[in-house]
């Protein structure tokens, strides 16, 4: 019993120091920006996630390397996160009119695959629902 008492707050400990799902690189795949990455890790008592290689219509929208493209991500349930989704609208010589942060959820599938999918429905270029897996 004495032995259980000793190991049980280690265990614990050890068991809320681990790395939470979400971190680590993911690539986009199934639209039009397909083969961007992003590298999550925690900032604080948060997690960011940096664009890394932007690729397809994120080049055509002015996104760049280091764009902090998820922010503000903080857990809301096993598996799923909610936080703020980088959204940029460009002018018509291609030139960044806007910058915005939409909140968004993440969520973890079973099949490893992270969905962000906005709060609201909206009329977009890029769409309401993107599809990242894990890279790295």
């Amino acid at each position: 019993m004495k032995k259980f008492l000793v190991l049980f707050p280690i265990i614990i400990l050890m068991l809320s120091c681990g790395e939470s799902p979400i971190v680590g690189q993911w690539e986009r795949f199934g639209d039009e920006a397909e083969g961007a990455i992003v590298q999550v890790e925690r900032v604080g008592n948060m997690y960011h996630g940096k664009l890394i290689k932007s690729a397809g219509i994120l080049d055509l929208l002015g996104f760049a390397e280091r764009d902090i493209k998820w922010r503000d991500i903080e857990p809301v349930a096993p598996n799923k996160w909610k936080g703020k989704d980088l959204i940029k609208m460009v002018d018509h010589e291609g030139n960044v009119a806007s910058i915005d942060y939409k909140d968004v959820y993440f969520t973890l599938l079973g099949d490893g695959v992270l969905e962000v999918r906005k709060f609201a429905k909206e009329a977009e270029i890029v769409g309401t629902v993107q599809k990242w897996r894990r890279i790295q």
